[in-house]
């Protein structure tokens, strides 16, 4: 599956997990405190090819998704159960889900990926 959108994911992990489920381009946060630069760069995905936002079903993930909603109007949202994104030990993250849930997440909101589509820098 190919997504057209930037996804916006937590970390490091968490884009190497959805880049195992789907092949796309990632924005990572680097945690719950967005400074103005990720603000920026979300802001020109998202008016180049579109921003789905794939955070932890957590309350850091869910202050992620509420500063980047009132800073990037229009931005997409997925949404993965947190306990399908629980590891054994409990642990919740994006980077825990199985490769199947992370598709599903992603399917109900994405745009299948043209055959030319836009990079940013």
């Amino acid at each position: 599956m190919k997504v057209n959108e930037f996804i916006v994911v937590e970390g490091r992990d968490d884009t190497e997990r959805v880049q195992r489920a789907v092949t796309c381009d990632t924005i990572e946060t680097n945690g719950s405190a967005i400074d103005q630069g990720i603000l920026d760069v979300i802001r020109q995905a998202q008016e180049t090819r579109g921003v789905i936002v794939l955070t932890d079903p957590d309350f850091p993930g869910d202050k992620i998704r509420t500063t980047i909603r009132e800073a990037v109007p229009g931005v997409k949202h997925a949404f993965i159960d947190r306990e399908r994104a629980k590891n054994k030990r409990g642990k919740i993250g994006v980077e825990h889900a199985s490769l199947e849930d992370i598709r599903e997440a992603l399917m109900h909101v994405s745009t299948p990926l043209s055959e030319a589509h836009e990079t940013i820098s």
